[in-house]
């Protein structure tokens, strides 16, 4: 996980002779217990634009999604659990595998780290990693394992600090405590786990800025994580070459991206892994324009491109406090926020998107009892949507207004959002018909 950033709530209103017709839209998607997204469904493919006046001339969301053209499948759509196997003591309920259609798991914050599965010298427990192995193959949904953190006694630094005790943010202090970790888990999941992740969102002792970082969850320096990325691939080699080796998952600015890249490390590298926490649906398209392009200056803009781990907090009780008011989401806003992230996910061409997290209680689908959150039925409607239509390109017309194509068998469908509060007009172009909302 990482720290998160708000954002301002989506709008809610649609104005003039759009208003009655979408209000039916509204109470559709009342599930959701809010107003995140407006479907639009016609006979043929249905644009939608706003008035020529209100368009502006850079258009990133365009930008973006110019010529992905792409058919989605449920394996775009991926999850955190941390409960599938329940840890002394802990009071939850265990979670149940869902039956929304998650083609994928990444194995993070689920007690199976390095740590976990080898807390002292010569002794390796893996009973908790194999429950999560055997449900993931039990469901068909394919496995991304995340490396690290480092246990107390392998750290080059074991009294540092770091997000899960001491010494877990520091890199090994012998590779050789590296390799023989890489080839346990490697070998002991051969041909059932297949992708591994090289660590997660790791910072960099070079950088002036990311040292002394007490939420950092790697410490050591470019030179040690490439040196890391050389001996697991190595090991890769040896014990399954078709499976996949990715990035660490980065987060932020895309420098440390492009400093690993350029010291050697897209060498070792079958797919790019990014964590695109983003204030805001703008923000989080420019992110992934910047990783692109960091991706074209090393030569490897053709690597698969994953998002695995976004999460979006609603630590406020609905209701809790004016709608629309600035600072900290609402369950409810949280999960309408997530659901405008996987429309555009899909759309600029993430092959990949690992949600973070099913069970977590802030920002998950279920919470410790259980229940449903709002997120549950967001994330409910958007694969439905979406699993089996082809994105078609995303557009926003005027700022804070964005819309999205698709097209599904015969019907084109367009989803559109506002990013702010206030009446909102919509304009179809003459002779077009909608035949549904």
């Amino acid at each position: 996980m990482t720290r998160h950033t708000r954002a301002p709530r989506l709008g809610d209103y649609v104005g003039n002779a759009w208003q009655s017709m979408l209000s039916g839209c509204l109470r559709g998607l009342d599930g959701l217990k809010t107003k995140p997204l407006l479907i639009i469904v016609a006979g043929a493919l249905l644009l939608l634009l706003t008035h020529s006046d209100s368009v502006i001339s850079a258009d990133i969301f365009a930008e973006a999604t110019a010529g992905r053209n792409r058919l989605i499948t449920h394996e775009y759509f991926g999850t955190h659990f941390h409960r599938l196997e329940l840890k002394p003591d802990e009071k939850a309920v265990r979670t149940q595998w869902p039956v929304l259609k998650f083609g994928g798991v990444r194995f993070w914050d689920a007690g199976v780290s390095w740590a976990d599965v080898a807390p002292k010298p010569g002794q390796w427990n893996f009973d908790r990693l194999d429950t999560y192995v055997n449900a993931a193959q039990t469901h068909d949904a394919s496995m991304l394992y995340t490396f690290g953190s480092t246990p107390r006694w392998a750290s080059a630094r074991p009294d540092e600090r770091c997000p899960y005790g001491f010494g877990c943010s520091a890199e090994p202090a012998r590779l050789a405590h590296w390799e023989e970790y890489v080839r346990r888990v490697t070998q002991r999941y051969r041909g059932r786990i297949g992708a591994y992740e090289l660590w997660n969102e790791p910072y960099f002792s070079d950088l002036a800025h990311d040292r002394a970082q007490s939420g950092a969850f790697f410490t050591g320096s470019i030179a040690d994580m490439v040196g890391m990325a050389r001996i697991a691939r190595q090991v890769l080699d040896e014990t399954s070459p078709a499976t996949l080796l990715t990035t660490p998952g980065f987060v932020g600015e895309p420098e440390r991206l492009d400093l690993f890249l350029g010291a050697g490390g897209k060498a070792y590298v079958q797919a790019v892994s990014y964590h695109f926490y983003s204030q805001d649906a703008d923000k989080f398209v420019r992110r992934i324009i910047g990783v692109r392009a960091v991706m074209r200056r090393h030569g490897v803009e053709n690597l698969p491109l994953w998002n695995t781990e976004q999460g979006i907090e609603g630590d406020l009780e609905d209701g809790s406090r004016r709608a629309g008011a600035g600072g900290r989401f609402t369950r409810k806003e949280a999960a309408a926020r997530m659901a405008q992230y996987l429309v555009l996910g899909a759309a600029v061409g993430l092959e990949r998107f690992y949600y973070y997290a099913w069970d977590n209680e802030r920002s998950g689908m279920v919470n410790t009892r259980g229940e449903r959150l709002p997120a549950y039925e967001a994330m409910a409607r958007i694969q439905d949507w979406l699993i089996g239509s082809r994105m078609q390109g995303c557009a926003s017309p005027r700022q804070g207004v964005v819309n999205c194509r698709i097209e599904s068998g015969k019907h084109g469908a367009l989803i559109a959002w506002a990013g702010q509060s206030g009446e909102q007009s919509l304009k179809l172009p003459d002779g077009m018909k909608v035949s549904g909302v």
